[in-house]
């Protein structure tokens, strides 16, 4: 047995209502293509609902004006009183919008199609409507057709579908208007303001106004990395000079073509942003690493020594104010390679191996003086030569060459005292005595 009536009622009110689009196959047209000049307008639809004579389509059309071209609006023409095609379905009405900006003039301007008491189009009727040029109706300055761009400008409704929901974006229209293409259409790298008729480029492309730093008016050049401001012209009296980022950080050369700088000499990174580090022969003589001094602030082996562990540089931690540590990733030192391990812990040694601003030196083997008792390796609560941090019980101090030879610090070999021997001198040899 199947369901009742009333369960099939039920089941009706469940199921959810589709409302279909009132109108298709929008087109707008308009000629002739240019601004400033009475135009005649033709707008194509398919109505998909039945529109009766108590009907009204409203059509908005942003830009057009019927006030001779100017900024001031012109004078609303009352209902039947446009000369329009086909008026046997249609008595048209034109509400002028008001002029906002020259970026987005005469917003708010409608066509309102009346629907003649009498008359009743059925759905899927293709309608040919025309506005004639002796109308009067100019385009402030022009638009792009709707296809190439994303903004939704033309709008087609009626007051069965007044909600937001009702209206329709008109799906092609005529291009009007020079817009950019004396720019090549902004090189397909940014928008046109067709009132302006300038291009809005894309992040990274440029731009057509002077206060950008790569002034690119058909958005064809590329602008370059920035960097905080090497040595311009302090805008406070906090800033120091650094506080704007600015291409290549006005320590190189950019590249427009390919959006690349090419850096002064002593400067490095993809905005030019940092001092490279010394070099002898090859970058920290290929005896070190080359880092920030935000990195170097982080690291327990590297000079001076402080013992610190939450030491930081160029962060809220330090407590410094970000103008004072505008460097933090723009200046650069090496931190030399060793043998051996350098800090102020158990075991290490207060000094490394290679040493130098491009650790082009080496130091020499490190040992005992053979002809003393006194242990001049051991660095237990002994002060860094910088005067920061204090070795721990079995730290270590490097006593070069143990006291009884000098160095060749090209090569990193002692030459020892008659008497002492060893890759360190830490040998007697002859009859060399111990002293106290």
């Amino acid at each position: 047995m199947g369901p009742r009536r009333g369960a099939w009622a039920a089941l009706l009110l469940l199921l959810p209502v589709t409302r279909c689009a009132d109108f298709s196959d929008t087109h707008l047209y308009v000629t002739p293509s240019n601004t400033q000049e009475a135009v005649e307008i033709q707008l194509d639809f398919r109505i998909t609902q039945r529109l009766n004579g108590s009907d009204v389509v409203y059509v908005q059309l942003p830009k057009f004006t019927i006030g001779g071209g100017g900024k001031t609006p012109g004078e609303n023409v009352p209902r039947g009183e446009l000369i329009l095609s086909p008026s046997v379905y249609f008595e048209g009405q034109w509400d002028e919008g008001a002029f906002d900006s020259t970026a987005d003039p005469f917003r708010n301007t409608t066509l309102s199609l009346y629907v003649r008491e009498e008359v009743r189009i059925p759905p899927n009727t293709v309608i040919n409507l025309r506005l004639y040029k002796s109308n009067d109706i100019r385009v402030y300055c022009g638009f792009d057709d709707v296809e190439d761009t994303d903004d939704d400008e033309f709008y087609i409704w009626t007051n069965s579908s007044a909600s937001k929901d009702g209206r329709f974006s008109i799906e092609k229209s005529d291009r009007v208007g020079n817009g950019c293409s004396a720019m090549s259409d902004c090189a397909g790298k940014g928008v046109c303001d067709f009132c302006k008729e300038r291009c809005m480029c894309y992040i990274g492309h440029g731009s057509g106004d002077s206060y950008r730093q790569v002034s690119s008016i058909d958005c064809s050049l590329l602008e370059c990395p920035v960097g905080p401001a090497w040595g311009a012209i302090p805008k406070s009296d906090v800033d120091g000079g650094h506080a704007e980022l600015v291409m290549c950080s006005n320590a190189g050369e950019c590249l427009m073509e390919q959006g690349e700088c090419e850096c002064f000499d002593g400067f490095t990174g993809e905005a030019c942003q940092r001092r490279v580090c010394a070099n002898y022969g090859a970058e920290c003589g290929d005896h070190g690493q080359c880092l920030t001094m935000h990195q170097l602030a982080m690291r327990d082996d590297a000079f001076p020594l402080t013992g610190n562990a939450s030491a930081t540089y160029g962060s809220a931690v330090s407590g410094f104010a970000a103008h004072k540590t505008w460097d933090f990733e723009t200046m650069q030192g090496c931190l030399c390679d060793s043998d051996w391990a350098v800090g102020l812990g158990d075991g290490e040694t207060q000094v490394s191996e290679y040493f130098g601003a491009d650790c082009s030196r080496r130091r020499c083997p490190s040992g005992r003086d053979p002809s003393s008792k006194a242990d001049g390796t051991d660095c237990s609560n002994v002060t860094t030569p910088e005067g920061y941090g204090v070795g721990s019980k079995h730290n270590k101090c490097h006593y070069e060459c143990s006291g009884r030879g000098n160095c060749d610090y090209g090569r990193g070999t002692c030459s020892c005292f008659a008497g002492y021997a060893g890759a360190a001198c830490d040998r007697l040899i002859g009859n060399a005595a111990v002293v106290g």
